[in-house]
């Protein structure tokens, strides 16, 4: 036996770590085995995707390698025999030539190589014969079609799949039929251009369904290639970064999903295969400890049973099996921080808390397969006349978003659509008309380096955040669009606040639009309220001042897999649209999201638009400036583009300030820099999550041993250039810490203001005083 896929260990020490360390993986390996023989697939080949039969084969093979009961071997034969007995890997899509053939031939590959010796010499050698004949149809394909689908669509799933596939044939027929190092050695040099092209932050724009469904073959060949070859992939940052790009994704019960992008569901988008590779691939302690509370609580079975996304991560028990590393050491979620950009595919992920109960948005502006992808795709398509970019799982949603607390979604987006339409997105429509080439499956097909969304900015201090995103140029050209500035400030859960600047070369009808689970119910003439399991928001509509607004619901549907035509999923989507009275030139929407009873008003300024929203004791201020102007009202004077801060009993206890050199409130000069920054501020720092080596770095004591007080300041700024900043600060503070270090500053009584130098980047100031 030659152990294909299973060469780091002896297949004596995997039979001992069955009976030890992997002893709960190795029960679930069992069950999901005995599940294949109680039933078998059809003798004729269904009109459905035959992928499962892949995975039956390679667990069955692995449970009898281990156990050694003739049981699973018989098993095993009688799935190989149907297999066998197909014309065609698949039917109604592209037989032999695509997923269902590539499932097939990397499962039935290890069942061949593992189960061999042991198959009855007619049997074997008609298996043999099978992948053969099935790796040569899927090679030939990939050769012929070079440049025009998945043989050089880098970024698509389909290129990946195939590709492992044909390479574990391969793999598994190298003795008996030399001419398969072809396959090998083409499937290599594909994993060589494609892994590098990959974003470097581990973000995926197909995602996190299909980030579930495909993203667990790269895992599989690298393992594959370094126990064939030799040759390590793994130092990936594209690898490192992608089990917490799935997590951040993750709505608060990590189960429910920001579903950006295709999703036959919100849920069906975890995979614990991938999540025990990664974490022993990169210990990571907090990645292991969620998915073996998944383990233990039931959510594996669940989404096993109830996930549309098939095969489906039972079936990946052999995977969980051989990935899983004991010694990965638990680490709480609680150690993470609270938001975390993705710069390549736009995307902001924030939320209140790693609790179940939490608030989470998350913000998406980018290019349509993310800025790395669509850059360099382009460039292939022109050196080479090809047609490397494959966007159909994307949607046209820049600049949209979804706001889930708990487990209830407040602003959703719909999940798979047949045709995808920005109508469908809580986004801007112009004239009607959205983004891309929208209607179609695939809304981005033959488009230029030109069309594209941008992520501009984000920034955050704790739970709260601020994110900003430009998408004129995601709208046709004759349009007209000039601008399309969506910023968002995201306030501890409590309250979202969107500030919409778009214009025109000519009058246009903007409609602003939030896409809802339920019909919203009119409040008042600027308000409507939105209901959602125990959840309630109240949408305040502070501009435009006069305004038109419609409901509207529609049934959304598609059809997930041409290898099961019949399969449609629908669901009902509602959709709040607001807009002006007569189409215009240029126009602000700015809406605030209130989920926390809040009373919101908006106030009188010279400059900027001011809201505020108040309950009991507590006062949250946000503002946007117009255009360069900055921002001045009764208590408020800035040249900084945005603002928010927080006042509870007349105490400044949170600040968020943006591209700013001052801001003075309430007469008192509050910051000034050189260079315009952005500055975070919080007067207690219990809120903000913070590396343990900045708390230890922290000396709570004067040098005389008593005590400095209670009160310690936390500030956090970014600026593009080394700078000096001043800052306010009610007392002389005792110590002061710049990123982890003591630091000596001037500090001004009269004006209670800390003079310091910044280096360029992101810098955190910790005072005592």
């Amino acid at each position: 036996m030659s152990a294909l896929f299973l060469r780091p260990r002896s297949i004596e020490t995997w039979r001992k770590l069955a009976a030890t360390s992997h002893q709960a993986r190795y029960a679930r390996l069992l069950d999901q085995a005995q599940s294949y023989a109680d039933y078998l697939p059809p003798a004729e080949h269904p009109s459905d995707s035959i992928t499962y039969i892949g995975m039956a084969v390679a667990n069955l093979g692995l449970a009898y390698v281990l156990s050694q009961e003739p049981h699973y071997l018989e098993i095993a034969r009688r799935w190989i025999n149907v297999a066998l007995g197909y014309p065609s890997w698949g039917k109604e899509r592209m037989p032999d030539h695509d997923l269902d053939a590539a499932w097939l031939l990397f499962g039935l590959s290890l069942g061949y190589d593992w189960l061999k010796d042991d198959l009855p010499l007619e049997e074997r050698h008609a298996l043999r014969d099978k992948l053969h004949h099935q790796g040569i149809c899927l090679f030939e394909f990939a050769v012929e079609t070079e440049g025009q689908w998945w043989s050089s669509a880098y970024w698509q799933n389909h290129n990946w799949i195939c590709y492992v596939g044909l390479a574990t044939t391969a793999y598994a027929l190298k003795h008996e039929y030399p001419e398969t190092k072809q396959w090998s050695d083409r499937a290599l040099a594909n994993f060589q251009t494609v892994l590098p092209l990959m974003p470097d932050d581990g973000s995926d724009y197909e995602g996190p369904l299909y980030w579930r469904y495909g993203f667990i073959w790269f895992l599989i060949y690298a393992d594959l290639v370094q126990q064939e070859e030799a040759i390590d992939l793994h130092d990936s940052d594209f690898l490192r970064g992608a089990g917490d790009f799935r997590l951040y994704l993750s709505a608060p019960n990590l189960i429910n999903t920001a579903n950006f992008g295709d999703c036959h569901d919100r849920r069906s988008s975890h995979s614990a295969a991938i999540n025990h590779r990664l974490a022993s691939l990169y210990d990571l302690g907090h990645i292991q400890a969620f998915t073996d509370e998944f383990h233990s609580n039931g959510e594996w079975l669940r989404e096993g049973r109830e996930g549309l996304v098939k095969p489906g991560v039972l079936p990946e028990a052999v995977l969980e099996f051989l990935w899983y590393n004991p010694n990965v050491a638990h680490q709480p979620l609680d150690t993470r921080s609270l938001v975390q950009a993705y710069p390549d595919m736009g995307l902001v992920s924030s939320r209140t808390s790693w609790h179940a109960d939490a608030t989470f948005l998350a913000f998406k502006c980018g290019s349509p397969t993310g800025h790395k992808a669509w850059s360099a795709g382009q460039a292939y398509n022109r050196l080479r006349d090809w047609q490397t970019i494959s966007a159909g799982h994307a949607h046209p949603d820049e600049n949209g978003f979804i706001l889930v607390q708990g487990e209830d979604y407040l602003v959703v987006d719909e999940g798979y659509s047949r045709a995808k339409s920005s109508k469908h997105h809580s986004t801007i429509l112009v004239d009607g008309q959205g983004q891309y080439h929208e209607g179609g499956y695939n809304a981005f097909r033959e488009l230029g380096p030109e069309w594209g969304g941008r992520l501009e900015g984000s920034f955050n201090l704790g739970s709260s955040s601020y994110m900003r995103g430009e998408a004129a140029r995601a709208y046709h050209p004759d349009l007209g669009l000039r601008q399309f500035t969506r910023q968002v400030l995201f306030l501890d859960g409590d309250l979202v606040v969107i500030y919409d600047t778009l214009r025109a070369n000519h009058n246009r009808r903007f409609d602003w639009q939030l896409q809802l689970d339920e019909a919203p119910q009119v409040v008042d003439d600027q308000t409507f309220s939105v209901h959602a399991g125990k959840s309630t928001m109240h949408v305040h509509i502070a501009q435009p001042a006069d305004f038109q607004y419609t409901q509207h619901e529609e049934e959304i549907t598609a059809n997930p897999t041409s290898a099961k035509p019949d399969w449609i999923i629908r669901r009902m989507q509602y959709a709040l649209t607001i807009a002006p009275p007569e189409p215009t030139q240029a126009t602000s929407f700015l809406v605030a999201l209130n989920l926390a009873e809040f009373a919101v008003t908006s106030v009188n300024a010279k400059r900027g638009h001011v809201l505020q929203a108040s309950r009991d004791n507590t006062h949250i201020l946000t503002a946007f400036a117009d255009q360069c102007d900055g921002i001045w009202s009764a208590d408020i004077e800035t040249d900084a583009s945005w603002l928010s801060y927080t006042l509870t009993d007349d105490k400044i206890q949170k600040l968020l300030v943006g591209e700013a050199t001052n801001l003075w409130i309430k007469q008192q000069l509050w910051l000034s820099a050189d260079v315009p920054i952005q500055v975070a501020y919080g007067l207690d720092d219990s809120d903000v999550n913070r590396s343990k080596a900045d708390s230890s770095d922290v000396d709570s004591s004067n040098t005389d041993g008593s005590d400095t007080g209670t009160a310690h300041y936390h500030w956090k700024i970014q600026t593009t250039s080394a700078t000096f900043v001043s800052l306010r600060l009610p007392q002389r503070p005792a110590h002061i810490h710049l990123n982890g270090s003591p630091v000596q500053a001037h500090y001004n009584d009269d004006l209670s203001l800390l003079r310091l130098a910044i280096p360029a980047g992101e810098s955190e100031v910790i005072c005592h005083v």
